[in-house]
């Protein structure tokens, strides 16, 4: 845990902390201990009463001022190196990841640390440090003053170590294996969530939420039973650690008193080693339960590793990155593959001249998304390059890429907030004039005028109190403010009704003037206006373009984009009749 620890801690913190306790627990073994010398002397009426209790109240004051301080101490480290260093170290380094890492279990993950995780950590300084040192720290002190009174009573004691510390392992061992099960299989369910809730209006659609999404069941039923058998796992080996500690206390209350009997001992320092024995019970059997608390830190911090571990993108360095004159997009012998043995691009030659509009085409699954995604560098291509204005995006900076960049999807997310903050989102410093004239130009201010509120209207969650054909609006609007020499279209109208797919048609046709469009499409009408097509077809090996030239050219042409317009023209031809009934 230390190692871990001190990856996403500050080390020196981390070191004065536990300084700081295991000062205090060798502070309360030496208070607890100068209690048997003082209780013998105050109840024999011996001289000494005096000198053993001022040695008494000195521990405990020294006692108290170290354990205030290392609490305090704690404290701060908890709330300042845990729970908000570590989540801006989380934060940021997510930031620098490529958008293609973000799968939905890897979402719930980044969830997971920045709320469960962190608040697991937290508790490691102020909590979990402390206890353990005063389970330990504070028996071994008083087996040390115990055997200069009773050393059969000491031996007991010091024997028990050898138990406590293989049940201690075992138990370490076994409760980490099921944190880890444990975890992975939260992990699955939030992921499934997320997906659950991505696909709502799919499963609506088919009437799968009557009974629930099989997936989602199968993820949290799986959860249950991994974090019962957890909690079962867990539990045995906490049982044996306080069964040995309770075997050894039983031990030395029978020996001492078989020592009274003998005159070995006398009754008044028995009862003093007891009273002191009890109290020491206290720490050493809420091991067990900090124990669990510090596997599921190691769990915790092997979680957040996981995360602070992944790679971004290699990265030109500090002011050498370069930044293009003008916005061609080539791609020359590009390969990529999403997993390994699973092809989705091979040897793709492609140019998108500047000031043009591209459009590819081609069946599901032909790579269409994964070519503008990688030429926002949302990935890097296996093999072959990528280059925006002749330079490889390699050797441009994310923030260069991005602001050159504008991207439109299919599906928009829009944040609980306002039109007016979601537009801004585009360009922070925008001012209301700059806002209007992307809305107007957008087609968006005819939805604003409609809204109760005008611009101040909350959108909802995700954007969902506005219709599909406004969210698109509303994410062009951010295309207009951004002004950006590159546009990145995938499907923005495939999920549209025919009135808004020709509202956005011709709002799409002003936004590429003057810009290097790269759009995907799949309708005609969405392509017929562009400059050149590009025909991409699936192979064993990765999908290839087929067919480069004018939607004209291609069509007038025997090949697969000839074969896609006549399915797309005999699908649109089709109609609902009655049937007459016999």
């Amino acid at each position: 845990m230390w190692n871990l620890l001190t990856r996403v801690v500050n080390p020196r913190e981390m070191k004065i902390i536990v300084a700081w306790f295991v000062t205090s627990a060798v502070l309360q073994g030496l208070t607890l201990g100068i209690m048997i010398p003082f209780m013998r002397a105050l109840y024999s009426g011996a001289p000494s009463v005096t000198g053993w209790l001022i040695g008494l109240l000195a521990a405990g004051m020294a006692t108290f001022v170290v354990d205030i301080t290392a609490t305090y101490r704690s404290y701060r480290v908890s709330v300042y190196e845990v729970c908000d260093t570590m989540i801006s170290r989380v934060i940021e380094h997510v930031l620098s990841l490529p958008l293609g890492w973000f799968s939905a279990s890897r979402q719930a993950g980044v969830v997971n640390a920045t709320s469960k995780e962190i608040n697991t950590l937290s508790h490691v300084t102020s909590m979990v440090i402390p206890n353990l040192c005063n389970a330990f720290i504070v028996p071994l002190i008083m087996i040390l003053v115990v055997a200069f009174i009773e050393w059969p009573l000491a031996l007991i004691m010091a024997v028990t170590i050898v138990p406590l510390y293989l049940v201690w392992r075992h138990m370490g061992a076994t409760t980490t294996r099921a944190n880890e099960m444990e975890d992975a299989a939260a992990a699955v369910a939030a992921g499934r969530l997320i997906e659950f809730a991505r696909l709502q209006p799919v499963l609506r659609a088919s009437g799968a939420t009557e009974t629930g999404w099989e997936p989602v069941n199968a993820a949290l039923d799986a959860d249950a039973k991994v974090t019962l058998e957890s909690l079962r796992t867990k539990g045995r080996p906490g049982q044996g650690f306080n069964i040995v500690v309770n075997t050894a206390f039983a031990l030395v209350m029978g020996v001492g008193l078989s020592a009274v009997s003998g005159h070995r001992l006398d009754v008044i320092a028995y009862l003093a080693i007891m009273a002191v024995t009890a109290r020491m019970m206290v720490p050493l059997t809420k091991a067990a339960l900090y124990s669990v608390e510090a596997d599921n830190a190691v769990v915790a911090l092997q979680s957040m590793n996981t995360i602070l571990d992944a790679q971004p993108l290699p990265a030109p360095a500090p002011g050498h990155g370069m930044v293009p004159k003008q916005s061609t997009i080539q791609f020359r012998g590009v390969n990529f593959c999403y997993e390994q043995g699973h092809a989705v691009l091979a040897d793709v030659d492609l140019t998108v001249p500047q000031g043009r509009v591209t459009a590819l085409v081609g069946p599901s699954g032909a790579g269409k998304s994964t070519i503008l995604r990688l030429a926002a560098r949302f990935w890097d291509a296996d093999s072959g390059t990528v280059s925006i204005g002749g330079v490889d995006v390699r050797e441009m900076t994310t923030s260069s890429i991005m602001a050159m960049t504008s991207m439109v999807f299919q599906e928009v997310y829009l944040f609980d907030t306002t039109i007016r903050e979601n537009l801004r989102i585009a360009r922070p410093g925008a001012t209301d004039e700059e806002l209007a004239e992307a809305a107007r130009r957008a087609r968006l201010d005819a939805v604003i005028e409609t809204l109760p509120h005008g611009w101040d209207t909350q959108v909802g969650p995700a954007g969902t109190s506005l219709s599909g054909g406004e969210r698109q609006r509303v994410s062009i609007a951010r295309a207009f403010l951004k002004d950006a020499p590159v546009l990145l279209l995938d499907e923005v109208t495939s999920a549209l009704d025919g009135e808004n797919e020709t509202a956005i048609i011709e709002v799409i046709r002003e936004l590429s003037q003057g810009r290097t469009v790269l759009m995907s499409a799949h309708r005609i009408s969405t392509i017929r206006h562009a400059d050149q097509v590009m025909f991409l077809e699936p192979g064993p090996a990765g999908a290839q373009i087929a067919q480069t030239g004018t939607p004209t050219e291609l069509a007038e042409a025997e090949g697969p984009y000839r074969e896609f317009i006549q399915a797309a023209e005999e699908s649109s031809a089709w109609n609902l009749t009655e049937v007459a009934q016999d």
